[in-house]
């Protein structure tokens, strides 16, 4: 049974991994399907929020512009 995981809960991963990054072979990897999540899941905002709360801008990771619309 596969279940969805909280936006905590996804903050938790990245959390944990990103200390690994460059030691452990996958954690970038993670980091990057977590972000993707949270970017489906809420919105690229979130995501970004992400970046720049666990410093990931440091490891190479850009911030995506949130989209324009029009009313």
């Amino acid at each position: 049974m596969k279940t969805k995981k909280s936006l905590k809960e996804l903050k938790e991963i990245i959390q944990r991994e990103k200390d690994f990054i460059g030691i452990k072979p996958y954690s970038h990897n993670i980091i990057s399907l977590v972000l993707l999540q949270i970017s489906q899941k809420y919105n690229k905002e979130e995501a970004n929020k992400c970046i720049d709360e666990f410093e990931l801008f440091k490891h190479g990771w850009k911030k995506e512009k949130s989209e324009v619309r029009d009313l």
